[in-house]
């Protein structure tokens, strides 16, 4: 059994997660195992948890230019981003209350020209993040399992899409907690109730190796 495995059975068990703990990793080459479908990052997430597939996204098969974007394939200028997110979201009143928006974040960077989704428990090299869907009590559990040898508060940032947390959790370091955008919950018919904690992996092992003597491990 690879430690990932273990790790994600371990997490699953002491939260009582619906879904298994999905890894993402940068790569300069595609998982051989992975399928290239043409999917938006979000849609990705959805097949790997749903089919347990391994997903490598690109420039020539990721469909959503913001998630092209936040994840680092393609970088568009500020001002590209803030007229998607304003017109075709309308996440903002205009362009430039959007860069306004937008000038105040982290920014992504290239890491990889591929970006491979799939199982926490395939993944036999380590990935760099975990991304976990849980309710607001696993969230805040998760979330004090890996606070348990200590931790900083983080910045949220309103209008915040599945793809900006793995820019954020990258460029921070840190956790984060994703309220999942409007857009994304009716595209997916996602429940209300349904929130996204992405982890660094450093991050994640403290919180797996904290369940027998934090509070935040048992229920």
């Amino acid at each position: 059994m690879s430690k990932f495995k273990e790790k994600s059975e371990r997490i699953v068990e002491a939260l009582g997660l619906d879904w298994a703990p999905i890894a993402g990793k940068f790569s300069n080459s595609a998982d051989e195992r992975g399928e290239n479908r043409k999917l938006r990052v979000c849609e990705a997430l959805n097949v790997v948890r749903r089919e347990k597939a391994v997903i490598n996204l690109s420039e020539d098969n990721c469909t959503c230019a913001g998630g092209q974007h936040y994840i680092g394939l393609n970088l568009l200028s500020l001002e590209r981003l803030a007229t998607v997110l304003s017109t075709e979201h309308k996440a903002y009143e205009s362009v430039e209350v959007a860069m306004a928006s937008l000038k105040k974040q982290l920014q992504p960077v290239k890491r990889g020209n591929v970006f491979i989704l799939g199982p926490l428990a395939k993944f036999e090299d380590d990935p760099d993040l975990v991304i976990l869907f849980a309710n607001p009590a696993q969230a805040d559990r998760i979330l004090g399992l890996a606070s348990f040898k200590g931790a900083e508060p983080f910045m949220y940032y309103p209008v915040s899409n599945i793809c900006s947390t793995i820019t954020n959790v990258l460029a921070k370091g840190m956790p984060e907690i994703n309220f999942v955008s409007a857009f994304e919950r009716r595209t997916h018919k996602w429940s209300q109730n349904e929130l996204i904690v992405a982890l660094p992996l450093k991050v994640f092992e403290i919180a797996v190796e904290s369940i027998p003597y934090s509070g935040f491990g048992t229920t």
